[in-house]
C-alpha cells in the first residue's frame, strides 16, 4: 500500500527514486498540504526540512509553509543538492545518493562526520537504502 501511495504521489510531480526513500523515511511518505513538524518542531514538511536547510537552498518562500507542500518540499531538496553535492565533496567509494541521503540529513558537513553525528548518518543512510532497494526492484 505505502508503494502505492508513493507512486501516486511521487509521479504526479516526478520524483526520483532516492526523493521518494527519503521521503518515506523523513515522513512515512505524508502527502502533504497541511501543517506537518517533525524533530521536535524543527523539521517541516514531507522531507522534513529545517529552517537553515530552506534558507541555503534558496528557494525563497516563506518558512515553514511553503514547505508544507510535498513539490516545494522536493524543490528544496533539489535546490539544495545543486548547491551541495558537488562531485568534489563526495568521498572516493561513496554514491552521489548516498551523499544526498547524508547531507540531506546532516547537512553539508555531514560527508566528513565521525563519531556518533557518523553513527546517526550511518543508520539514516541504511533506512533510505534500504526503501531504495525496495522501491526500485
Amino acid at each position: 500500500m505505502i508503494i502505492t501511495l508513493i507512486a501516486t504521489v511521487a509521479l504526479s510531480i516526478d520524483m526520483t527514486p532516492l526523493e521518494r526513500a527519503i521521503w518515506q523515511v523523513e515522513s512515512n511518505c505524508h502527502p502533504g498540504g497541511v501543517p506537518f513538524y517533525g524533530d521536535g518542531g524543527a523539521a517541516a514538511g514531507p522531507m522534513q526540512v529545517h529552517r537553515n536547510y530552506f534558507l541555503d537552498s534558496g528557494i525563497g518562500g516563506t518558512y515553514p509553509q511553503d514547505l508544507f507542500e510535498l513539490d516545494t518540499s522536493v524543490r528544496c531538496f533539489r535546490a539544495y543538492m545543486k548547491r551541495y553535492a558537488k562531485p568534489h565533496r563526495i568521498p572516493e567509494g561513496m554514491t552521489k545518493d548516498e551523499a544526498m541521503a547524508r547531507m540531506h540529513n546532516g547537512g553539508p558537513a555531514a560527508l566528513r562526520a565521525t563519531g556518533k553525528k557518523k553513527q546517526n548518518l550511518d543508520r539514516y543512510w541504511s533506512k533510505v537504502k534500504q526503501v531504495l532497494k525496495e522501491i526500485t526492484q
